[in-house]
């Protein structure tokens, strides 16, 4: 069921945002899923006429200050990820957002993470100090209280696809640092033929590049497959979405601990 997120003060009373949630799905079906048009359809919440597009370009101002830093050091993160890439994957399919809906197979696709649900994993985070490094310097980078936020190595293995999917939330940008993929199709065959390790995003299909970042809003429909003959790796991680004001992203943090605290008493009553 989708749930529309009011945004007023970061006070607004309850009350309004039990009534508002009670009108969820007939919100999000106006507002959100237009037929015949490409549109965020988050899952679980999101917050109506919040501007959107699938693609975003990693020379965007909105990141100057600071994506060309991560991305001189992905050097340096492929080493961690080398160094990490033989181990038993953390990825636990019945745990994930789409509870196992998206492959065959939790041995498709490895992770080692850094942030999982909003709570930063300090084990890893001191055994990759380059990577924790990088994650630090970037501004918004969704960790508290947000449970779907997230950051970690994600590996696709070979002949291996994610299907079709939105977020929960449209609440994020999605970034991946490539730090290895199959190189990137070039000449006549390019313009007319399916990567063999791409993404697709809305109607656009982009591929990986080495060392460099794509970006996208995860609550459109999108779709990733690697049936090249090597490993797809990135450094996945997510950020509160750039329009958000920060007034709103306290509203929202506010939301989901209450939420999380309700919960909480619910299983410690049991």
């Amino acid at each position: 069921v989708y749930h529309a997120v009011p945004l007023g003060s970061a006070t607004a009373d309850r009350h309004r945002e039990r009534r508002t949630m009670t009108r969820a799905a007939t919100i999000g079906g106006r507002l959100l899923r237009v037929p015949g048009a490409w549109r965020p359809a988050p899952s679980v919440v999101g917050i109506p006429g919040l501007p959107s597009k699938p693609w975003w370009e990693r020379d965007d101002p909105l990141f100057a200050a600071w994506l060309p830093r991560l991305e001189a050091a992905a050097p340096a993160i492929r080493a961690e990820w080398d160094r990490l890439r033989g181990r038993p994957s953390d990825y636990r399919i019945s745990d994930s957002e789409h509870a196992g809906t998206l492959h065959s197979s939790p041995e498709e696709w490895h992770w080692a993470t850094f942030v999982d649900g909003g709570r930063v994993v300090p084990a890893l985070w001191e055994e990759c100090p380059a990577t924790a490094a990088a994650l630090e310097g970037v501004p918004g980078l969704m960790v508290g209280d947000m449970p779907y936020a997230f950051a970690f190595f994600s590996t696709l293995r070979p002949g291996s696809r994610i299907a079709p999917h939105t977020a929960p939330a449209n609440l994020r940008l999605r970034f991946h640092l490539c730090l290895q993929a199959a190189p990137a199709a070039s000449g006549p065959e390019a313009e007319t033929s399916r990567p063999a390790c791409g993404m697709r995003v809305a109607d656009e299909v982009r591929e990986w590049e080495e060392g460099r970042c794509l970006v996208f809003d995860d609550a459109y429909e999108h779709e990733v497959w690697n049936d090249s003959a090597g490993e797809r790796a990135v450094l996945l991680f997510d950020i509160w979405h750039p329009l958000l004001s920060p007034d709103e992203v306290h509203a929202i943090r506010q939301m989901f601990a209450r939420v999380q605290g309700m919960a909480d008493a619910r299983r410690g009553g049991a």
